[in-house]
Protein backbone atom coordinates (compact mmCIF):
# COMPACT_ATOMS: atom_id res chain seq x y z
CA UNK A 1 0.00 0.00 0.00
CA UNK A 2 1.35 3.56 -1.16
CA UNK A 3 0.65 6.59 0.83
CA UNK A 4 0.81 9.71 -1.03
CA UNK A 5 0.62 13.22 0.36
CA UNK A 6 0.82 16.46 -1.22
CA UNK A 7 2.65 18.99 0.55
CA UNK A 8 3.35 22.72 -0.29
CA UNK A 9 6.62 23.98 0.47
CA UNK A 10 5.98 27.41 -0.63
CA UNK A 11 5.63 29.06 2.20
CA UNK A 12 8.61 27.42 3.36
CA UNK A 13 10.77 28.23 0.54
CA UNK A 14 9.57 31.90 0.72
CA UNK A 15 10.47 31.97 4.12
CA UNK A 16 14.32 31.41 3.48
CA UNK A 17 14.48 33.56 0.74
CA UNK A 18 13.37 35.93 3.27
CA UNK A 19 15.50 35.06 5.61
CA UNK A 20 18.65 35.43 2.96
CA UNK A 21 17.43 38.62 2.53
CA UNK A 22 17.61 39.42 5.32
CA UNK A 23 21.06 38.08 6.22
CA UNK A 24 22.15 40.58 3.89
CA UNK A 25 21.05 43.61 4.73
CA UNK A 26 21.50 42.90 8.10
CA UNK A 27 25.31 42.22 7.43
CA UNK A 28 25.34 45.86 5.82
CA UNK A 29 24.04 47.25 8.64
CA UNK A 30 26.06 46.63 10.89
CA UNK A 31 29.47 46.96 8.88
CA UNK A 32 28.14 50.48 8.43
CA UNK A 33 27.87 50.97 12.18
CA UNK A 34 31.44 49.30 12.31
CA UNK A 35 32.64 51.16 9.63
CA UNK A 36 31.19 54.79 11.44
CA UNK A 37 33.31 53.88 14.48
CA UNK A 38 36.20 52.78 12.32
CA UNK A 39 35.92 56.59 10.04
CA UNK A 40 35.23 58.74 13.62
CA UNK A 41 38.50 57.08 14.73
CA UNK A 42 40.68 58.19 12.02
CA UNK A 43 39.48 61.34 11.74
CA UNK A 44 40.01 61.66 14.94
CA UNK A 45 43.78 60.81 14.17
CA UNK A 46 44.52 62.49 11.15
CA UNK A 47 46.49 65.42 11.74
CA UNK A 48 45.29 68.96 11.36
CA UNK A 49 47.11 71.03 8.80
CA UNK A 50 49.02 73.89 10.05
CA UNK A 51 50.02 77.23 8.08
CA UNK A 52 53.60 75.96 9.28
CA UNK A 53 53.06 72.66 7.73
CA UNK A 54 52.33 73.86 4.53
CA UNK A 55 48.34 72.75 4.61
CA UNK A 56 46.09 75.10 2.32
CA UNK A 57 43.32 72.94 3.64
CA UNK A 58 43.58 72.98 7.08
CA UNK A 59 41.26 69.73 8.28
CA UNK A 60 40.67 68.63 4.78
CA UNK A 61 42.36 65.39 5.22
CA UNK A 62 39.74 64.85 8.57
CA UNK A 63 36.88 66.05 6.83
CA UNK A 64 37.67 63.70 3.40
CA UNK A 65 37.90 60.34 5.64
CA UNK A 66 34.24 57.98 4.72
CA UNK A 67 33.27 54.61 4.66
CA UNK A 68 31.58 53.05 1.42
CA UNK A 69 30.19 49.83 0.22
CA UNK A 70 32.25 48.36 -2.26
CA UNK A 71 29.93 46.53 -4.45
CA UNK A 72 32.43 44.98 -6.41
CA UNK A 73 34.18 43.25 -3.77
CA UNK A 74 30.56 41.83 -2.34
CA UNK A 75 28.42 39.17 -2.66
CA UNK A 76 26.01 37.57 -0.93
CA UNK A 77 28.44 35.74 1.34
CA UNK A 78 30.14 39.19 2.74
CA UNK A 79 29.84 42.68 2.75
CA UNK A 80 32.37 45.35 2.05
CA UNK A 81 32.98 48.64 3.19
CA UNK A 82 36.05 50.38 3.35
CA UNK A 83 37.19 53.31 5.53
CA UNK A 84 39.67 55.85 3.55
CA UNK A 85 40.32 59.14 2.57
CA UNK A 86 38.85 60.92 -0.77
CA UNK A 87 42.14 61.37 -3.02
CA UNK A 88 40.71 64.95 -4.68
CA UNK A 89 39.48 66.29 -1.27
CA UNK A 90 43.02 65.56 0.49
CA UNK A 91 45.44 64.23 -2.58
CA UNK A 92 48.44 63.66 -0.37
CA UNK A 93 47.15 61.56 2.69
CA UNK A 94 48.95 59.04 1.36
CA UNK A 95 52.19 60.68 2.76
CA UNK A 96 51.27 61.64 5.68
CA UNK A 97 49.60 57.74 6.45
CA UNK A 98 52.96 56.36 5.08
CA UNK A 99 55.69 58.77 5.15
CA UNK A 100 57.78 60.32 2.17
CA UNK A 101 61.01 61.81 0.64
CA UNK A 102 60.90 65.43 0.40
CA UNK A 103 62.60 65.98 -2.74
CA UNK A 104 61.80 70.17 -3.06
CA UNK A 105 62.31 72.95 -0.63
CA UNK A 106 58.74 74.96 0.82
CA UNK A 107 58.75 78.45 1.07
CA UNK A 108 55.85 80.85 2.05
CA UNK A 109 54.84 82.79 -0.53
CA UNK A 110 54.44 87.03 0.63
CA UNK A 111 50.04 85.80 0.07
CA UNK A 112 50.48 83.58 2.94
CA UNK A 113 50.55 80.10 0.49
CA UNK A 114 53.01 77.42 0.85
CA UNK A 115 55.05 76.88 -2.72
CA UNK A 116 57.19 74.25 -3.45
CA UNK A 117 60.66 75.39 -4.49
CA UNK A 118 64.13 74.39 -5.61
CA UNK A 119 65.48 70.87 -5.52
CA UNK A 120 66.93 69.75 -2.66
CA UNK A 121 70.38 68.55 -2.27
CA UNK A 122 69.85 65.76 -0.85
CA UNK A 123 66.33 64.26 -0.12
CA UNK A 124 64.59 64.34 3.31
CA UNK A 125 62.94 61.52 5.03
CA UNK A 126 59.44 63.11 6.50
CA UNK A 127 58.05 60.08 8.51
CA UNK A 128 54.56 59.11 8.53
CA UNK A 129 52.06 60.09 10.88
CA UNK A 130 49.70 57.17 10.55
CA UNK A 131 46.12 57.56 11.31
CA UNK A 132 43.90 55.36 9.38
CA UNK A 133 46.37 51.97 10.70
CA UNK A 134 45.94 53.24 14.28
CA UNK A 135 42.12 53.75 14.03
CA UNK A 136 41.81 50.22 13.06
CA UNK A 137 43.86 48.88 15.83
CA UNK A 138 42.48 51.61 18.03
CA UNK A 139 38.86 50.82 17.51
CA UNK A 140 38.04 47.24 16.44
CA UNK A 141 36.93 46.53 19.98
CA UNK A 142 34.63 49.98 19.54
CA UNK A 143 33.64 48.48 16.01
CA UNK A 144 32.65 45.07 17.13
CA UNK A 145 30.39 46.41 19.57
CA UNK A 146 28.29 48.87 17.56
CA UNK A 147 27.89 46.03 14.95
CA UNK A 148 26.74 43.55 17.71
CA UNK A 149 24.14 46.35 19.03
CA UNK A 150 23.37 47.03 15.80
CA UNK A 151 22.44 44.04 14.64
CA UNK A 152 20.71 43.09 18.15
CA UNK A 153 18.54 46.40 17.12
CA UNK A 154 18.15 45.74 12.68
CA UNK A 155 17.35 42.30 13.40
CA UNK A 156 13.91 41.83 15.08
CA UNK A 157 12.88 45.24 12.51
CA UNK A 158 13.79 42.91 8.96
CA UNK A 159 12.09 39.96 10.75
CA UNK A 160 8.78 41.94 11.07
CA UNK A 161 9.51 43.23 7.05
CA UNK A 162 10.36 46.81 8.35
CA UNK A 163 13.16 48.91 7.82
CA UNK A 164 13.78 48.01 4.16
CA UNK A 165 16.67 50.46 3.23
CA UNK A 166 17.67 51.96 6.42
CA UNK A 167 20.89 50.99 7.48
Amino acid sequence: MTIKANVDFKDAVAGLDKLSEVRARLARSMAVAGGKVLRDEAKMRAPVGTDEGGSKNPGGLQRSIYVAYRDKASTNAKQVYAVSWNAKKAPHGHLIEFGHWQTHARYKGKDGNWYTGAQLAAPKWVPATPFLRPALDGGMARAKEAMLARGRERLPELLAGGGADDL
